[in-house]
């Protein structure tokens, strides 16, 4: 199965989306390609969900992202 999901926020420039580094630190950046892929959305919404609160994230279907 393909990676279903992806993390995404809002931001004045745009949708922004949660990448994750070599190391598993996580950053935002525009591009969907390089978006970090969840299996299934609930893995999404979780990893959403553990970011601050001030970031305002949500899960995203990955086609809705492309």
């Amino acid at each position: 199965m393909a990676h279903a999901a992806v993390v995404a926020r809002t931001s004045p420039q745009g949708m922004q989306y949660l990448v994750q580094d070599a190391k598993g630190r996580d950053d935002w950046n525009m591009s969907s390609e390089s978006a970090a892929r969840y299996e299934t959305l609930r893995e999404a919404t979780r990893a959403a969900l553990r970011l601050p609160s001030n970031l305002k994230a949500f899960a995203l279907p990955a086609e809705a992202a492309a």
